[in-house]
């Protein structure tokens, strides 16, 4: 009987849990369009991976894409996933670039590394 009742409330706790929101995540928000169709607005976060050229851009849903800076060209491409970082067309200011159906538009003061 003990041994019913404590998996029960480990269950339930275990479900509460995943219920609950994580806080966002460190970073900037930029401009993406999540899916195909979709419309630019402010919703995604650009994380700098600290002490590299690394990028974390975190959808909205969870859903996250990893990114590498080239230091000598400011060029980035994509370090996960099958699909390929595609470059678009950029106004002044700004880089616009698809993975996939997914869209980004981040300035190009976001980019730079921090200063030493």
């Amino acid at each position: 009987m003990c041994l019913r009742i404590s998996s029960t409330l480990g269950l339930l706790a275990l479900l509460a849990a995943c219920g609950s929101e994580s806080p966002p995540p460190p970073g900037d928000s930029v401009d993406c369009a999540i899916g195909a169709g979709a419309d630019f607005s402010p919703v995604c976060t650009l994380e700098k991976v600290a002490g590299s050229d690394g990028l974390v851009l975190h959808h909205p849903d969870g859903g996250f894409r990893r990114l590498v800076r080239d230091p000598a060209t400011g060029s980035l491409r994509s370090i996960d996933g099958a699909e390929p970082l595609v470059s678009e067309n950029s106004a002044e200011g700004e880089v616009q670039f698809a993975i996939g159906s997914d869209r980004y538009r981040i300035p190009y003061a976001l980019l730079e590394p921090p200063a030493s």
